[in-house]
Protein backbone atom coordinates (compact mmCIF):
# COMPACT_ATOMS: atom_id res chain seq x y z
CA UNK A 1 0.00 0.00 0.00
CA UNK A 2 1.38 3.38 -0.97
CA UNK A 3 0.96 5.90 1.79
CA UNK A 4 0.70 9.45 0.56
CA UNK A 5 1.59 12.15 2.98
CA UNK A 6 -1.02 14.83 3.09
CA UNK A 7 0.10 18.42 3.49
CA UNK A 8 -0.19 19.49 7.09
CA UNK A 9 1.46 21.83 9.52
CA UNK A 10 4.88 21.16 7.99
CA UNK A 11 3.66 22.17 4.55
CA UNK A 12 2.11 25.29 6.06
CA UNK A 13 5.45 26.08 7.69
CA UNK A 14 7.25 25.75 4.34
CA UNK A 15 4.74 28.06 2.70
CA UNK A 16 5.05 30.54 5.60
CA UNK A 17 8.84 30.64 5.36
CA UNK A 18 8.74 31.08 1.60
CA UNK A 19 6.22 33.90 1.98
CA UNK A 20 8.36 35.50 4.67
CA UNK A 21 11.43 35.10 2.42
CA UNK A 22 9.72 36.84 -0.45
CA UNK A 23 7.44 38.94 1.69
CA UNK A 24 5.02 41.60 0.64
CA UNK A 25 5.09 45.37 0.82
CA UNK A 26 8.41 46.80 -0.34
CA UNK A 27 9.91 43.44 -1.30
CA UNK A 28 9.38 42.79 -4.99
CA UNK A 29 7.19 39.84 -5.99
CA UNK A 30 9.15 36.75 -7.10
CA UNK A 31 9.71 36.44 -10.82
CA UNK A 32 10.54 33.61 -13.20
CA UNK A 33 14.30 34.07 -12.83
CA UNK A 34 15.02 30.52 -11.66
CA UNK A 35 14.77 27.07 -13.25
CA UNK A 36 15.28 23.60 -11.79
CA UNK A 37 16.95 21.08 -14.08
CA UNK A 38 17.49 17.35 -13.70
CA UNK A 39 21.00 16.33 -14.79
CA UNK A 40 22.08 13.02 -16.33
CA UNK A 41 23.58 11.61 -13.12
CA UNK A 42 20.23 12.08 -11.33
CA UNK A 43 21.20 15.25 -9.48
CA UNK A 44 19.57 18.64 -9.85
CA UNK A 45 20.89 21.99 -10.94
CA UNK A 46 19.50 25.47 -10.28
CA UNK A 47 19.79 27.90 -13.20
CA UNK A 48 19.37 31.66 -12.80
CA UNK A 49 17.95 33.53 -15.79
CA UNK A 50 20.32 35.47 -18.00
CA UNK A 51 19.63 38.97 -16.67
CA UNK A 52 22.45 41.42 -17.48
CA UNK A 53 23.85 42.90 -14.27
CA UNK A 54 22.12 40.37 -11.99
CA UNK A 55 24.29 39.24 -9.08
CA UNK A 56 23.04 36.13 -7.28
CA UNK A 57 23.39 36.20 -3.53
CA UNK A 58 21.75 32.96 -2.35
CA UNK A 59 20.37 29.68 -3.67
CA UNK A 60 18.32 27.35 -1.49
CA UNK A 61 16.05 24.33 -1.55
CA UNK A 62 13.60 23.96 1.34
CA UNK A 63 11.66 20.77 2.12
CA UNK A 64 9.01 19.61 4.53
CA UNK A 65 10.08 16.09 5.43
CA UNK A 66 8.32 15.66 8.79
CA UNK A 67 4.85 16.07 10.17
CA UNK A 68 6.27 18.07 13.08
CA UNK A 69 6.59 21.26 11.02
CA UNK A 70 10.39 21.43 11.18
CA UNK A 71 11.94 22.65 7.94
CA UNK A 72 14.92 21.01 6.33
CA UNK A 73 17.00 22.91 3.83
CA UNK A 74 20.11 23.18 1.70
CA UNK A 75 21.62 26.54 0.73
CA UNK A 76 24.70 28.35 -0.55
CA UNK A 77 25.57 32.01 -0.12
CA UNK A 78 27.70 34.47 -2.12
CA UNK A 79 29.23 36.21 0.87
CA UNK A 80 31.46 38.56 -1.07
CA UNK A 81 29.02 39.48 -3.86
CA UNK A 82 31.73 38.15 -6.17
CA UNK A 83 29.47 37.97 -9.20
CA UNK A 84 26.81 35.72 -10.57
CA UNK A 85 27.14 32.07 -11.49
CA UNK A 86 25.74 30.16 -14.47
CA UNK A 87 24.33 27.35 -12.33
CA UNK A 88 24.56 25.61 -8.96
CA UNK A 89 24.47 21.86 -8.38
CA UNK A 90 22.27 21.07 -5.39
CA UNK A 91 23.93 18.94 -2.65
CA UNK A 92 27.39 19.54 -4.16
CA UNK A 93 30.23 21.80 -3.06
CA UNK A 94 29.38 25.49 -3.50
CA UNK A 95 30.85 27.51 -6.37
CA UNK A 96 34.27 29.08 -5.81
CA UNK A 97 33.98 32.10 -3.48
CA UNK A 98 30.63 30.88 -2.08
CA UNK A 99 29.91 29.03 1.14
CA UNK A 100 27.39 26.43 2.28
CA UNK A 101 24.93 27.94 4.74
CA UNK A 102 22.49 25.06 5.20
CA UNK A 103 23.12 21.38 4.80
CA UNK A 104 20.32 19.63 6.67
CA UNK A 105 18.77 18.52 3.37
CA UNK A 106 21.06 16.06 1.58
CA UNK A 107 18.75 14.25 -0.86
CA UNK A 108 15.30 14.52 -2.41
CA UNK A 109 12.46 12.14 -1.53
CA UNK A 110 9.33 11.24 -3.45
CA UNK A 111 6.10 12.73 -2.16
CA UNK A 112 7.78 15.68 -0.44
CA UNK A 113 7.09 19.27 -1.56
CA UNK A 114 10.19 21.40 -2.20
CA UNK A 115 10.76 25.04 -3.07
CA UNK A 116 13.95 26.19 -4.83
CA UNK A 117 14.82 29.86 -4.29
CA UNK A 118 17.27 32.38 -5.67
CA UNK A 119 17.92 35.82 -4.27
CA UNK A 120 20.05 38.54 -5.80
CA UNK A 121 20.31 42.14 -6.91
CA UNK A 122 20.35 44.21 -10.05
CA UNK A 123 22.01 47.44 -9.03
CA UNK A 124 20.40 48.39 -5.75
CA UNK A 125 17.11 46.51 -6.38
CA UNK A 126 16.37 42.99 -5.18
CA UNK A 127 15.27 40.30 -7.62
CA UNK A 128 14.13 36.94 -6.26
CA UNK A 129 12.79 33.80 -7.87
CA UNK A 130 11.26 30.52 -6.74
CA UNK A 131 10.18 27.19 -8.18
CA UNK A 132 7.98 24.77 -6.21
CA UNK A 133 8.58 21.14 -7.25
CA UNK A 134 8.54 17.47 -6.30
CA UNK A 135 10.71 14.53 -7.34
CA UNK A 136 7.79 13.40 -9.46
CA UNK A 137 7.85 16.76 -11.31
CA UNK A 138 11.56 16.28 -12.04
CA UNK A 139 11.02 12.71 -13.25
CA UNK A 140 8.45 14.05 -15.74
CA UNK A 141 10.99 16.31 -17.46
CA UNK A 142 12.08 15.37 -20.96
CA UNK A 143 15.59 16.00 -22.25
CA UNK A 144 16.07 19.75 -22.71
CA UNK A 145 13.26 20.75 -20.29
CA UNK A 146 13.42 22.61 -16.98
CA UNK A 147 10.86 23.50 -14.34
CA UNK A 148 10.08 27.20 -13.91
CA UNK A 149 7.66 29.14 -11.74
CA UNK A 150 4.11 29.45 -13.05
CA UNK A 151 2.86 31.65 -10.20
CA UNK A 152 1.70 30.82 -6.69
CA UNK A 153 2.58 27.26 -5.76
CA UNK A 154 2.73 25.90 -9.29
CA UNK A 155 5.47 25.17 -11.78
CA UNK A 156 5.56 24.60 -15.51
CA UNK A 157 7.83 22.73 -17.91
CA UNK A 158 9.80 25.01 -20.21
CA UNK A 159 12.41 24.36 -22.86
CA UNK A 160 15.84 25.02 -21.31
CA UNK A 161 16.89 27.14 -24.29
CA UNK A 162 13.72 29.26 -24.02
CA UNK A 163 14.36 29.86 -20.32
CA UNK A 164 17.99 30.83 -20.88
CA UNK A 165 17.08 33.20 -23.74
CA UNK A 166 16.99 36.76 -22.46
CA UNK A 167 13.63 38.15 -21.37
CA UNK A 168 13.90 41.82 -20.38
CA UNK A 169 10.51 41.83 -18.60
CA UNK A 170 11.37 39.06 -16.14
CA UNK A 171 14.69 40.75 -15.40
CA UNK A 172 13.06 43.96 -14.10
CA UNK A 173 13.01 44.08 -10.28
Amino acid sequence: MIRRRRPGLGYAAVVSIVLAFFGTGCTPEPKGVLAVERVQDGGIRLLPADCPGYVTRDFSVVADTDDDGELVGWSVHNDGWTGSVQDVRVFQDPPEGWQSTGDQLTALQKGVPYVANVSGNMGNRGLKGRVPFTVEDLEGLKSGEVLTWAGGDTNTKTARDDFLRGDPDRCKP
